[in-house]
């Protein structure tokens, strides 16, 4: 199912940049930021593409913030855990947007170390989605 999310958000990026830029590509890196950084197109593209990924994001974390610890705590099937992270995220809809921004910044900073921060930072977020999905599902 992540599989699928995934390839539907790499298409509708796709989509995205040639329907805003068109078939031009860039030749290098950086006439790339040049070209998202300075024209129009390229803010309109940043602009759009964040908002689609954003929502892309929030589809998945509100599907599996607690039916994957909940796979590995109790005998459900993928259909029920994914139902009730469902259910979770409607019934708290604040904390889970905070938990999100949370793991977000958190991925953030531990990749702006070369990767290497995240050898800290997923166990980190590991024990504390358990946490999260006991005081939530519990």
């Amino acid at each position: 199912m992540l599989v699928a999310i995934f390839i539907a958000w790499l298409s509708a990026a796709t989509a995205i940049y040639h329907g805003i830029v068109g078939d031009m590509a860039s030749a290098t890196v950086a006439s790339l930021a040049h070209d998202v950084f300075n024209t129009p197109a390229g803010i309109r593209l940043a602009v759009v593409g964040n908002l689609v990924g954003f929502l892309f994001a929030v589809v998945v974390l509100s599907m599996t913030v607690v039916s994957l610890p909940m796979l590995l705590d109790r005998d459900v099937g993928p259909v029920v855990a994914i139902h009730t992270s469902l259910r979770a995220v409607r019934a708290n809809p604040v904390v889970m947007a905070v938990w999100g921004l949370i793991v977000g910044v958190s991925l953030l900073l531990g990749a702006a170390f070369v990767m290497v921060g995240l050898a800290v930072v997923l166990p980190i977020l590991g024990h504390a989605t358990w946490h999260l999905y006991r005081r939530v599902v519990a």
